[in-house]
């Protein structure tokens, strides 16, 4: 079980932060994804696994005007 934006959530351990992503329909491009108090770079989106207990938070980015 992960914790993503404080709600707990299954199914996630053991994949990538870019598979998570997908599944989620998330922006990748226009999001920020903090791991346990760590900014994963984008870059490393394809090789971070998600583990057991780790907790998540999704930051998207929104524009307006």
């Amino acid at each position: 079980m992960v914790t993503v934006n404080g709600q707990q959530e299954s199914g996630a351990v053991g994949q990538t932060i870019t598979d998570f992503l997908n599944k989620r329909d998330a922006p990748i491009d226009n999001i920020v994804v903090e791991r346990n108090g760590d900014i994963i770079h984008r870059a490393d989106f394809d090789h971070v696994k998600i583990s057991e207990n780790d907790k998540l938070e999704l930051i998207s980015f929104v524009g307006g005007g």
